[in-house]
């Protein structure tokens, strides 16, 4: 079988407003996946693409796509770009599609996706300028995020805030600073995991869930952008990710939870849950399109496809097969007899 891996390179404006690590990790991305379906004996081409060239999608010859365009932020309108070429091919592209992706990269309408299904979210309100309403209900702490940015971009000790004057001040710092809505919403003091749903034989399946663990007891414990992506940030270190450990009655009701979510969303191939555990209650935080992929032992991904049994390859494989409108084809390595 012949692979393209169309993969998104940093933006000018990822550039010049230093969020280029987590860009340059999708070409890191590019190639470990490269290598995992190669291994499973399939011919494999990586194609970069910049906002200049998105054009050259319409040029890929290939039996299926592995889709690893993921600009957001201000620059999703080149993802909905670049996907709308990708459509145009009408190859097979694993994960979901153009309009699957755009609902979910957007925290509103991620958010009230989530509401409209009758799925457990926190309570929330948008915010634009920072002197909107307050919803009935609403309570502190809360944690403001970016609408538009993922990979804990703008999130920081600061986001956590315990009033509405601490709210609105720092709605309005956020909203200058980074050109776009913010959402608040009520910080959901609890376990956290993160849950990978993998399209498995045309059905979709929870792999075991992983958790996030934080170290040490201070204040609200949660991802910022320091401790995911700063390496020298004394933050860096402060959590782990391991297999979560769960009741057979909380299992039951995670994979219930997320099989809703996953087809009320329209989510294709693969997806990832961002859950707080409270009070028995899983509040899903956000829902995630095309997650990032990889072999990083420190990715809950990475823990959950490994406790179920699978190597990168293997994970790589069933989210090709998952794409692939026919039969499921056995890898090269497989057909003669050889585990790869």
């Amino acid at each position: 079988m012949n692979i393209a891996i169309v993969y998104s390179l940093p933006t000018r404006r990822a550039k010049n407003a230093g969020f280029i690590t987590t860009d340059v990790d999708t070409a890191q991305s590019a190639r470990e996946v490269e290598q995992a379906l190669a291994q499973k004996g399939q011919h494999v081409r990586a194609v970069a693409i910049d906002e200049g060239s998105i054009g050259k999608i319409a040029d890929v010859r290939a039996d299926v796509i592995v889709n690893l365009i993921e600009w957001d932020g201000h620059d999703l309108p080149l993802t909905d770009r670049a996907m709308s070429v990708l459509e145009k091919t009408g190859i097979p592209f694993t994960g979901s599609s153009r309009d699957v992706v755009l609902l979910a990269n957007d925290k509103r309408t991620m958010k009230q996706k989530l509401e409209d299904a009758g799925l457990p979210t926190p309570v929330w309100q948008l915010f634009t300028l920072g002197n909107e309403s307050i919803p009935v209900g609403f309570t502190y702490p809360a944690i403001v995020k970016l609408a538009l940015e993922h990979c804990s971009v703008g999130l920081s000790p600061m986001a956590v805030v315990r009033s509405e004057h601490e709210l609105r001040s720092h709605v309005r710092r956020q909203v200058v600073e980074f050109d776009q809505p913010v959402i608040a919403e009520e910080f959901i003091a609890g376990r956290e995991f993160q849950v990978t749903i993998l399209e498995r034989n045309g059905m979709a399946t929870m792999l075991p869930p992983s958790e996030i663990l934080f170290y040490g007891g201070g204040g609200p414990q949660f991802l910022t952008y320091e401790s995911r992506w700063d390496e020298s940030h004394p933050d860096y270190d402060a959590s782990t990710v391991d297999v979560a450990k769960l009741t057979q009655t909380q299992l039951r009701t995670l994979d219930e939870r997320s099989h809703k979510t996953f087809g009320a969303f329209g989510f294709g191939g693969y997806s990832r849950l961002d859950i707080r555990l409270r009070d028995d209650i899983f509040y899903i935080l956000e829902a995630n399109a095309n997650p990032g992929l990889g072999d990083d032992e420190d990715y809950g991904m990475t823990v959950s496809y490994k406790a179920a049994g699978m190597r990168f390859s293997d994970f790589m494989w069933e989210i090709v097969q998952a794409a692939l409108p026919r039969r499921p084809v056995p890898p090269r390595g497989e057909q003669a007899g050889l585990r790869k």
